[in-house]
């Protein structure tokens, strides 16, 4: 029998090492498995803030939609009554009905009387009173 001979320390050795070896290779494996997480998560982040961005800008829009309105409906009126310019003193009769809207949100009036007295939308009501409520407290 001249075969290897491996002793019990030797084989201790080498369990050891084997061991060593597999929980390496796990540490491995699990490193890889978290690496992408951290890259979703800096996609989410940028997704988050264009969704933020994105809903700026609408604000924005609806925003410029109503002040257009309101130029139109200005416009439309003053075209065919020259004339008739609001000054001070008949301001209240000449003005739109968005830019009453804009006055009243101004002096602090909510959503509800906004959208009765002017006859204007219950959301471009809420819209003005937002728009306008904030721009004078800045």
């Amino acid at each position: 029998m001249n075969g290897i001979l491996i002793t019990w320390p030797q084989l201790l050795y080498l369990g050891l090492v084997l061991i060593l070896f597999y929980v390496a290779e796990l540490l491995l494996f699990l490193r890889r498995a978290n690496a992408p997480k951290s890259v979703s998560r800096q996609l989410i982040n940028q997704l988050e803030t264009a969704q933020a961005d994105i809903t700026g800008l609408r604000q924005e829009l609806e925003l410029l939609k109503v002040r257009l309105a309101a130029a139109q409906a200005q416009q439309s009126y003053l075209l065919p009554h020259p004339e008739k310019v609001p000054s001070g003193a008949s301001e209240s009769n000449a003005e739109t009905p968005y830019a009453h809207a804009i006055r009243m949100a101004r002096q602090g009036a909510d959503a509800a009387a906004v959208a009765q007295e002017c006859g204007i939308s219950r959301g471009e009501a809420d819209l003005i009173v937002a728009l306008y409520r904030t721009e004078g407290h800045r």
